[in-house]
């Protein structure tokens, strides 16, 4: 692991909630307003109702980073302005704390100045005084200047992630032999381990997944009921006409989610994807038509990429998820 560089702290200091927020928010629309999705958005208006409630702009000082979040981390300023943004979010998942690094943003008039770097060193250190061993970042496919920057610093890249999207409707038909019928109790050990191949711990952190909940275990139904969740689940086979036990291809859950689209997770294998998921996918589309919203899916990068584009989902973004050790 390189040893990083000693942090220039000349223009770094922590975010002040009194008087950063909107600055903030401005930078952040600044520099990614080309690629802010909805869920973007609502973050950034977000950030300007807490800069506009008097009472949580007191409340927050003092409070501590895990009581701020997602309003806490570094800013960099310089020429009486706040040109440069870093968030740092801590995370308890697993068991253990983690620092997830986001929002890092440099005005345009200001780049290539190295404040990106300071922010992110500035930022490691931090997190090396919290005795907490791991940070994160995601960083677009599409941005190599900051991909390289991250490397250079020492993030390790551990897997890219995308994010397909699709309106309230249903595209393409399931292959013929393929059959879809809501899943069975027998289904869940396979849904299980698929899930847990497909949604790995370290890029799922950020996201409402929690494959413990889509067991078919009666307490969990009555859990669900109790809270009012709300889940359906899908599964895709093929063959059993006389043949032997009909294979299962693939399962396909869906839960409401806060953000801008609701969440599909699909669970099968790499071998049986291209004919599991054109089958689940319009099911699942189909079944949610009244709710009228869109649905994203959240894939391993390159994998099943016809499928989706048959059923009418475009591809949102491909995000790389990279891992510094602090120790």
């Amino acid at each position: 692991m390189p040893t990083p560089l000693p942090v220039k702290t000349s223009h770094v200091r922590l975010l002040d909630v009194r008087r950063d927020l909107l600055p903030v928010a401005d930078l952040i629309e600044t520099c990614f307003s080309a690629t802010l999705d909805q869920d973007g958005r609502d973050y950034l208006r977000h950030i300007r109702k807490a800069a506009a409630d008097p009472a949580l702009v007191r409340w927050l000082p003092g409070r501590g980073e895990r009581a701020s979040t997602p309003l806490f981390g570094y800013v960099w300023e310089q020429d009486g302005r706040l040109v440069g943004n870093l968030s740092l979010i801590p995370i308890y998942k697993g068991g253990r704390w983690v620092y997830m690094i986001a929002n890092v943003a440099v005005h345009p008039d200001y780049r290539r100045r190295g404040i990106a770097r300071e922010l992110t060193l500035r930022a490691l250190e931090h997190i090396r005084q919290h005795r907490v061993q791991t940070a994160w970042l995601q960083v677009r496919d599409d941005n190599a200047a900051a991909y390289h920057l991250y490397q250079s610093i020492g993030f390790i890249e551990r897997s890219r992630r995308s994010t397909w999207m699709a309106p309230p409707s249903a595209q393409c038909d399931p292959l013929p032999g393929v059959q879809v019928t809501p899943r069975r109790a027998e289904d869940w050990p396979l849904q299980l381990k698929w899930l847990n191949e497909l949604y790995p711990l370290e890029t799922t952190w950020n996201m409402s997944f929690n494959a413990a909940r889509f067991s078919p275990h009666w307490l969990n139904q009555l859990w669900q009921w109790l809270n009012g969740d709300q889940q359906m689940h899908w599964s895709a086979r093929k063959g059993g006409n006389g043949s032997g036990p009909a294979q299962l291809l693939g399962v396909i859950s869906w839960e409401p989610v806060r953000g801008y689209s609701d969440m599909l997770w699909a669970a099968t294998s790499p071998e049986d994807e291209n004919e599991a998921l054109p089958a689940l996918l319009p099911h699942a589309q189909r079944a949610l038509l009244p709710r009228r919203r869109p649905v994203s899916v959240n894939y391993p990068y390159g994998r099943a990429m016809s499928a989706f584009l048959d059923c009418g989902f475009s591809l949102q973004n491909t995000l790389i998820w990279m891992e510094y050790r602090c120790n």
